[in-house]
């Protein structure tokens, strides 16, 4: 499930949802607080997810969230001599309608997009950067790598290029070749995840001084991590990447998938699971086509294998609890989807998952909690706004 799109105009549509001054007021707490799920605590006799909230932007930089392209500089488009201003223009409208896309979850708009910066701005090594991450997040890795290497062709340092690629390169189990470019790129933070990984724990505390903390994220979690010699396995989940794919056809799988072409997808998949059958990767996809085509029940068997090889894996987490979602059986679905958001916390499909749930059971408090991430993260979405707005008024004082 994804947030939906917004159908307004430029400008956030939070003013034209609300109903009164004082209630104009209350929504803009939650969307602009610096922590605005204390706004809408749970209950306390349930879990609370709050702990890590606000690592969350910290694991798009360390988690699977970390193939988010980094943004063009726009001085970078500037024109050679002679090239009409018109492409200049359009590569710039590009690169903003690229960076919107990927907030909205719009994987393959956004790639069409900086596929045409790239062409547009040949010789800019942040376009390629840029468009290699899409590529990547798409489970493109021969293109992304490509993409990678040509920016670093034409900018040696580009620290967008070295990220990405040393991602890709831990994704694929290059443990070496990733340290190697985020050591060029004096990328600390990626590094103190591998050896936190890796369990040379004081090799990331050298890494990790070297970073601001708030005492209560993600880097704070890892600094502790690594004075006590011991990585706890939800701290594990955080850091893993999510690897690309045991086989070449995982990764057919996950392109098809990605283009809504489920039955092709679906072949791919299996003829993964027939080389290999404990890709947690090709049996995520083969239940995520399957949910796609209205089959929950028999979804749900291949994200429960997955789930029994690696427990902590979100896409199967997400996955299961969508399929227990359709199946009707909502309180599995509740306990799945809080039990990934407490690994994972922040905005994502099980907290989105969960909002919806709560607004649907008409308990306001708890989806106004799930929203206010959601609402922070798709500031364009009208269809978390209002529904945040109508769980704010409605969960009562």
């Amino acid at each position: 499930m994804s947030p939906g799109r917004s159908d307004s105009p430029a400008k956030p549509p939070r003013f034209q949802l609300l109903r009164g001054h004082g209630e104009g007021e209350r929504l803009d707490r939650f969307l602009t607080a610096a922590n605005p799920l204390e706004l809408a605590a749970p209950e306390p006799d349930r879990p609370d997810p709050r702990s890590g909230a606000r690592a969350w932007g910290f694991v798009l930089v360390l988690g699977v969230a970390s193939l988010v392209p980094v943004l063009l500089r726009s001085s970078s488009l500037a024109a050679e001599p002679g090239e009409p201003r018109l492409h200049q223009e359009q590569a710039r409208r590009l690169v903003d309608q690229g960076q919107r896309l990927l907030k909205e979850d719009r994987n393959d708009a956004a790639l069409d997009a900086f596929s045409r910066v790239a062409q547009l701005a040949p010789d800019d090594a942040e376009a390629w950067s840029a468009l290699a991450s899409c590529q990547l997040r798409a489970y493109q890795s021969v293109q992304a790598e490509r993409g990678y290497q040509r920016a670093l062709s034409l900018e040696p340092d580009n620290k967008g290029a070295l990220l990405g690629l040393g991602t890709l390169y831990l994704r694929q189990g290059k443990e070496q070749q990733a340290e190697e470019a985020w050591r060029r790129g004096g990328i600390d933070q990626q590094l103190a995840r591998l050896y936190l990984l890796q369990g040379k724990f004081a090799l990331a505390e050298t890494h990790l001084v070297k970073l601001r903390s708030d005492g209560a994220g993600l880097v704070a979690r890892m600094t502790r991590a690594a004075q006590a010699r011991h990585l706890d396995p939800a701290l594990r989940s955080f850091l893993e990447p999510d690897p690309a794919g045991l086989s070449a056809w995982a990764e057919s799988g996950w392109r098809l998938y990605h283009q809504k072409r489920y039955e092709e997808a679906a072949s791919s998949f299996q003829k993964a699971l027939r080389g290999i059958p404990h890709d947690v990767n090709a049996l995520s996809g083969m239940g995520s086509v399957l949910l796609k085509q209205g089959r929950p029940a028999a979804g749900r068997v291949y994200f429960e294998q997955a789930l029994s090889l690696r427990p902590d894996h979100l896409r199967s987490l997400n996955g299961q609890g969508s399929c227990f979602e359709s199946e009707g059986k909502i309180g599995e679905a509740i306990a799945v989807w809080r039990k990934a958001v407490e690994l994972y916390p922040g905005a994502s499909e099980a907290s989105r998952g969960l909002a919806f749930t709560y607004l649907n059971l008409r308990d306001y408090r708890q989806a106004a909690f799930y929203l206010a991430p959601l609402a922070k993260k798709y500031p364009q979405s009208s269809q978390v706004l209002q529904a945040l707005d109508v769980a704010v008024r409605r969960m009562g004082p």
